[in-house]
């Protein structure tokens, strides 16, 4: 019965931590209505860490700003819940944003608020912006954990990006994986469109090559080193890394990535691999890429590129070369900004089944390319 102030706001706080998480609602609002800012800051917390448990109804009635700072607590238990939340809230105290809530249901993305005509801080409407770009944030984080579970099943799924214009080279690459042991092989030809960074996530690998030129090599370049940091794995070959530039050479930040410098084209000679033993003596954790690769011929044109090793990056190693002794298998290995390893196999996919260009099929080419697409991966599969 006694009236409610700043002051006996705090004395309630001191009963912390008896009072019950499902009083925090009531104490929240009086935080909010009295200016209690400092309290409530402790409160959010609490709140934040038990929002399945809240009665609807009750966190409905809260306050802008206490809704927002519950959405961006980093404590927050269910992001599902909290998510329905900041939505029903939005749509009871904000039916205007009812068309841009609907578009965020069903894609994610971006909030589709131009930030230079937001509305004046600290005022209602500018608070129901912050709170829609929050809730965009949490949608997206919930697609990307709907997709790192699709990943996660029982299964090895690879997706071929690739500028090819010839359909049975590329239906070779794509039938020598699936007898490699990939559940799942799936083909986007890049010389007509990008793939999504969304699409890319459901896949544990990516394998991109080019012998057109790219739809946007820029683009795709940036969406592949975002799959990387994701923990998606990228192995690229020629004439992906192509020096002499023009649209077939992949371009965007996985440059920064590369574990090689660009070349320029270059064969007409067989050539043998050949593993760098003193490489994979200092680093054994990267014998797997080269398990069961004991013979392969590059074939009678052995086309590759000019490239050269990263040198003073610790991360960036070169497993195997060519007989001419150019770097034929490379690994960035993964680092603390980016889960996925990022790989450069110096010789076209294809193999002498569909091509003189490709690597004799006798050979173990097959097996190192599932290796390095089963290596570079940080997401488990069978």
């Amino acid at each position: 019965q006694r009236e409610v102030s700043r002051t006996t706001i705090k004395n309630m706080l001191a009963l912390f931590p008896i009072i019950n998480h499902a009083n925090v609602c009531d104490l929240l609002m009086q935080c909010g209505k009295h200016g209690a800012e400092p309290e409530l800051e402790r409160c959010v917390p609490i709140l934040a860490a038990h929002t399945p448990d809240v009665d609807r109804d009750k966190a409905l009635l809260l306050p802008r700003k206490v809704i927002l700072s519950v959405l961006r607590h980093e404590a927050l238990s269910d992001i599902d819940h909290a998510y329905a939340l900041g939505r029903d809230f939005l749509l009871k105290e904000s039916p205007g944003l009812a068309m841009a809530i609907a578009k965020m249901d069903k894609h994610g993305g971006q909030a589709p608020v131009d930030r230079n005509k937001r509305p004046r801080i600290g005022t209602e409407d500018w608070y129901a912006v912050e709170i829609l770009d929050t809730l965009f944030l949490i949608r997206n984080k919930i697609k990307k954990r709907e997709m790192e579970s699709s990943r996660s099943l029982p299964s090895f799924r690879i997706l071929i990006i690739c500028a090819e214009l010839f359909e049975d080279y590329r239906m070779d690459v794509r039938e020598k994986l699936m007898r490699s042991g990939c559940t799942q092989v799936e083909i986007v030809l890049a010389h007509q469109r990008n793939p999504s960074l969304e699409q890319l996530l459901t896949f544990h690998s990516v394998l991109v090559w080019s012998n057109a030129d790219f739809h946007d090599p820029n683009s795709l370049g940036d969406i592949l080193a975002d799959a990387a940091d994701e923990g998606t794995g990228v192995v690229l070959c020629p004439y992906a890394l192509n020096a002499a530039g023009g649209g077939g050479s992949i371009g965007g930040r996985i440059l920064q990535y590369l574990p090689c410098s660009l070349g320029f084209i270059e064969g007409g000679e067989e050539l043998t691999l050949i593993h760098n033993k003193h490489q994979l003596q200092e680093h054994p954790e990267c014998q797997p890429l080269v398990d069961g690769v004991k013979e392969l011929s590059g074939g009678r044109e052995s086309m590759h590129m000019t490239v050269e090793q990263v040198i003073g990056n610790d991360h960036c190693l070169c497993v195997s070369k060519w007989s001419n002794n150019v770097p034929a298998v490379l690994i960035n290995l993964p680092d603390k900004r980016r889960l996925g390893g990022v790989a450069v196999w110096n010789c076209r996919p294809g193999s002498s089944d569909v091509s003189d260009h490709g690597w004799l099929s006798k050979g173990q080419g097959q097996r190192l390319l599932f290796n390095m697409l089963k290596f570079t991966t940080a997401t488990k599969s069978e």
